[in-house]
């Protein structure tokens, strides 16, 4: 019986665990001119590297796998005049 409980708990918590981790915020990558048709994470790098204009905060996490985590933004970006 014990055999059982065992695996009827474990059958619950690794679905609810995968659960659990989809529900990461995602960041969208800003509309604007600067990151218009960024596709590649070298984009991303030109500005936001260590060494650049706009690095990462020092709590980002350490991977350079921006589209991990960061989606582009559905609308097109504003038309300036």
């Amino acid at each position: 019986m014990k055999k059982h409980i065992f695996y009827l708990t474990l059958i619950l918590i690794v679905p609810l665990t995968l659960y659990i981790l989809s529900l990461k915020t995602v960041v969208p990558i800003p509309s604007d001119d600067n990151h218009a048709g960024i596709t590649e994470i070298i984009g991303c790098l030109e500005c936001h590297a260590d060494d650049k204009g706009s690095p990462k905060k020092k709590t980002h996490p350490p991977k350079d796998q921006c589209f991990n985590c960061h989606k582009a933004d559905k609308k097109p970006p504003a038309a300036k005049g």
